[in-house]
């Protein structure tokens, strides 16, 4: 059951805010560490897709000690896993993708 992961270019954008947002307010370190939380969700998401279903088949996966949920939607027949965003937690619930 191998998935291949693809990354929108809204989801990269969140990525990169999320990371000035903590190297500006925060430090490099706790940067680095987000990216590792990230890293860690998506693979867990590759090994095995089948989380939360959010809102009609979007699902989703928090980080572990990062506020953001990983929003992504699965294509069975293709084998795609499609990360569309990443949510900041404490953002307006009206803004899920």
């Amino acid at each position: 059951m191998d998935f291949r992961v693809q990354i929108t270019l809204v989801a990269k954008t969140n990525q990169k805010q999320a990371v000035a947002y903590y190297k500006e307010k925060a430090t490099l370190k706790v940067a680095q560490n987000f990216l590792k939380d990230y890293e860690k969700t998506l693979y867990k998401i590759k090994q095995n897709p089948y989380y939360q279903i959010y809102y009609k088949n979007f699902r989703g996966l928090p980080l572990k000690k990062f506020p953001y949920i990983v929003f992504y939607t699965i294509d069975e027949n293709l084998k795609v896993i499609t990360i569309k965003a990443i949510f900041h937690t404490s953002q307006n619930p009206g803004k899920y993708p």
